[in-house]
């Protein structure tokens, strides 16, 4: 008993004195000493200070991902363009050795036929005359296909010229985007080496905390059964008076999130009332997304869902990531939402099994500063808005 006080400090030595003086002390005055511990105090500080470095760091890695997958596409595009000029430069350069022979060959026949024709003949030579004239008309004729033959030849030199062009400014770009490619996988590995190093340190913030009692379950638990029936959930937000845009009716959204929470063992009621939060009354609800999955500070768009199991879904198993520190993509009892790691659904179990986060937030407590949201009074108006829900279903 020495010992623990001692770890803990001041503060829960002054819990044991009047604890020995005056008797046991009510259940919230204990936490009232433990929560003003300067050690407790330092403790979560410390848990906050590090998880926000860890998500700042992630943040910054997934930044650089994107860049990445950007300008791999980019490089994608210029390769396909390059192929596409290839082709144009083969056929120009083909019609070009084409209008050349015709030429040519109109040249070498005009010649074998006596030049263009425009000769005197013989007064008296009748058919030396229509020889003539036949060949004068067979020149024109062949000069005026020479003439289009050549405004066709200069067209193609001037197209198979920008072809070429075109094709030294893509390879030219594409030598850039490769070089960004390069530069951008060295960012990513060392961001990564970051990421790494931050979230251990979290993790090693998030272990002396509970080892000192700095951290408690009290409160509301993101883990558990649901204690509100779908029909109190939903009465209550039309008693709020707020005007769902969803793309279902409130009663079966609500009846979603009790089974979906019940499957994965998380409290549906309460992502009920995050969820409220985040759509203000589900009034803003794009996408089926209703918990701001994918929104940032930066971003255009968050994550889309074709239908609102979908987006339920991912909700609960996101949160189950943040609660269980254990938790698998084996351990869910649906595959991992594709809507929330991507179509491939190996790659999915990787990027499931690999949050960084997972256990950071076992409470409702936990959430905000950067778990989740980085508003840090995020986890405040969750759990005030299940709390007068829970008021609403007593009739109070």
């Amino acid at each position: 008993m020495l010992l623990r006080m001692r770890r803990l400090g001041a503060g829960a030595l002054a819990v044991a004195v009047l604890v020995t003086v005056f008797g046991v002390l009510p259940a919230q005055a204990q936490q009232d000493f433990v929560e003003s511990d300067p050690a407790v105090v330092r403790a979560r500080e410390q848990v906050t200070s590090a998880q926000l470095a860890a998500h700042q760091a992630a943040a910054e890695l997934e930044a650089t991902s994107q860049a990445r997958d950007s300008v791999q596409a980019d490089i994608d595009a210029h390769a396909a363009r390059l192929v596409e000029l290839g082709h144009q430069r083969d056929e120009l350069a083909f019609v070009k050795g084409l209008l050349q022979a015709a030429m040519r060959d109109r040249a070498v026949a005009l010649y074998r036929n006596g030049g263009d024709g425009t000769g005197i003949a013989s007064v008296g030579d009748a058919a030396s005359a229509l020889q003539a004239a036949r060949r004068r008309t067979l020149s024109e004729a062949a000069a005026e296909s020479n003439r289009r033959a050549a405004r066709k030849l200069e067209e193609t030199r001037t197209q198979l010229a920008a072809v070429q062009a075109a094709t030294r400014d893509e390879a030219d770009q594409l030598a850039a985007e490769r070089t960004r490619l390069d530069a951008l996988a060295a960012q990513q590995e060392q961001r990564q080496a970051v990421v790494d190093q931050r979230v251990a340190e979290a993790n090693v913030a998030l272990a002396q905390a509970r080892v000192i009692g700095a951290l408690h379950a009290a409160g509301e638990p993101v883990m558990g059964p649901s204690t509100l029936t779908a029909e109190q959930l939903a009465g209550w937000v039309i008693a709020q008076g707020f005007h769902p845009r969803i793309s279902t009716d409130l009663m079966s959204l609500a009846q979603i999130f009790i089974d979906e929470g019940r499957d994965e063992g998380v409290r549906g009621d309460m992502a009920f009332a995050q969820s409220v939060i985040e759509t203000g009354g589900f009034q803003s609800a794009p996408a089926n997304n209703y918990a701001g999955i994918g929104w940032c500070d930066t971003c255009k768009v968050g994550n889309q869902f074709p239908n609102p199991q979908e987006g339920v879904r991912a909700q609960i198993q996101l949160l189950r990531q943040y609660a269980d520190s254990g938790v698998t993509a084996s351990q869910l009892a649906h595959p991992v939402s594709p809507y929330l790691y991507g179509a491939d659904p190996d790659a999915a179990v990787r990027k499931f099994d690999k949050f960084y986060a997972r256990g950071w937030a076992p409470t409702w407590s936990d959430m905000g500063n950067g778990n989740w949201a980085t508003d840090p009074n995020y986890s405040g108006k969750v759990i005030s808005v299940y709390r007068r829900m829970v008021t609403y279903s007593q009739g109070g």
